[in-house]
């Protein structure tokens, strides 16, 4: 159950970093800001974690690549009804992410 516990930390800690970052989006005009923090927060989960040096560069140059593309998306269909759409499909696909890899 222990396990189960810090999954559930780490998911939700996830979502209330991922919601700052999607509201620092709509504040600046530039996605490679929160996509480049993004980034920065796995690349420091997984050093903190002891994630074999290859997960550790990889991880986030992925997250980096995907963390553009979905700040991007989001900035582009602003004040638009897809934005709802690209916003729920990054979280579910963040989330599930997140669960499968834990």
């Amino acid at each position: 159950m222990p396990g189960l516990q810090r999954s559930a930390k780490k998911i939700m800690l996830s979502a209330l970093i991922l919601a700052a970052l999607v509201k620092l989006n709509l504040e600046i005009q530039k996605p490679l800001v929160p996509a480049g923090i993004f980034a920065g927060f796995g690349f420091f989960v997984s050093l903190i974690s002891g994630y074999p040096l290859l997960a550790i560069i990889l991880g986030p140059a992925i997250n980096l690549g995907f963390g553009f593309l979905y700040f991007w998306l989001l900035k582009r269909t602003e004040g638009e009804g897809s934005w709802w759409a690209v916003l729920i499909l990054g979280i579910v696909a963040y989330m599930g992410l997140t669960i499968a890899l834990s």
